[in-house]
């Protein structure tokens, strides 16, 4: 029985010779540089390549720069999965936006705990150069990064200690929290409850800080009981403004800190016969796409998560391809979008 026989693979140097070109030409050519040759030219390295079925030896090449060309992804195990993480897709669409001109791969690893003896290893494995942070906890390991890689690194999402030696890419939480509730009090509101993030997030402490010190620039002082605890998830809002509710007497607005707390205050208000906005105003932040839809459509701070996703791509990749670590804090602003879901006080109808 024979065996089959193993076709040999193309080299450059055949490719070149092949095309009448130096090595160097053809390699240009083959890496999206052809600017830098004739039309002639590359059409001619093209035909070739095509021709001999020459495909680039990718492996090689990331051995011989010491450069894998692809960075990694990672998020914390206690957020949703990745694929159903709204905030954490709209990040990824930004990144793959930056990268894919570049030449740039994605690897999203998928952490399933935060075991110290395991983590750096599945982290810096050699397979990537460099890794993005997708909104790392208050607490968590992820945050004694620099102690375990020299891998360059940006973090998305959380805005985390100067001392701590990050490059963050995240909103501008307290002045984007302060624009909307400050229109809130604009609208004649003063008894405004607060639905809050769950305590290991740091934009949790900050959205809230930004409330209660807008409150306080308007002489009112937030009363404990408008301020109720959650997740940043739906079900987590249904309770909280199920909470908030009760209150006497009664609120005439809620903010949630993100817009799945919003929607889910939205559903409570209906379950409680009480119509929005015309017993209750209620406002959101992110303005994901649901907001928009939501009945009634949903005020909002449009998060701009796809520049965000963008933005700490291209430090990460300023970084690898330059070899100079980078710290402090990118902090990106808002726009706050008016929508059904809120009204001015003195506008109600009994």
């Amino acid at each position: 029985m024979k065996t089959a026989r193993r076709v040999k693979r193309p080299t450059l140097k055949q490719l070149a010779e092949a095309a009448g070109v130096s090595i160097g030409t053809a390699s240009n050519i083959l890496n999206n540089k052809s600017g830098l040759h004739s039309p002639e030219t590359v059409e001619r390295v093209l035909t070739a390549a095509h021709r001999l079925g020459y495909r680039p030896n990718r492996v090689a090449r990331s051995l011989a720069a010491r450069r894998t060309h692809t960075i990694g992804i990672v998020m914390e195990p206690q957020h949703a999965i990745f694929t159903r993480n709204h905030y954490a897709t709209a990040v990824l669409d930004g990144v793959v936006e930056a990268l894919a001109p570049r030449n740039y791969h994605l690897k999203i690893i998928t952490l399933n705990d935060l075991d110290p003896r395991m983590l750096w290893t599945q982290l810096d494995d050699g397979t990537v150069d460099g890794l993005l942070l997708i909104v790392p906890l208050m607490g968590s390991p992820l945050l004694e990064y620099h102690q375990h890689t020299h891998l360059p690194c940006v973090v998305v999402g959380s805005t985390l200690p100067k001392s701590l030696g990050f490059y963050c890419v995240d909103s501008a939480n307290e002045p984007m929290m302060r624009l909307l509730v400050n229109w809130l009090l604009e609208q004649g509101h003063r008894r405004i409850g607060f639905i809050k993030g769950p305590d290991n997030q740091w934009s949790t402490h900050q959205r809230l800080k930004a409330y209660l010190e807008t409150m306080a620039d308007w002489g009112v002082e937030a009363q404990p009981d408008w301020i109720a605890p959650s997740n940043y998830e739906y079900s987590g809002g249904f309770a909280a403004a199920t909470q908030l509710l009760q209150v006497r007497p009664r609120l005439t607005a809620i903010v949630g800190s993100n817009d799945l707390l919003a929607l889910g205050a939205l559903d409570a208000c209906a379950q409680h016969g009480v119509r929005v906005p015309r017993d209750l105003s209620v406002v959101g932040f992110d303005d994901m796409p649901m907001a928009a839809l939501a009945k009634p459509p949903l005020t909002t701070i449009r998060n701009p998560i796809h520049d965000i996703g963008y933005a700490a791509a291209d430090a990460l990749l300023q970084q690898i391809e330059t070899g100079t670590p980078m710290q402090g804090n990118c902090l990106m602003q808002g726009e706050l979008m008016v929508r059904e879901s809120a009204a001015p006080l003195h506008h109600r109808k009994s």
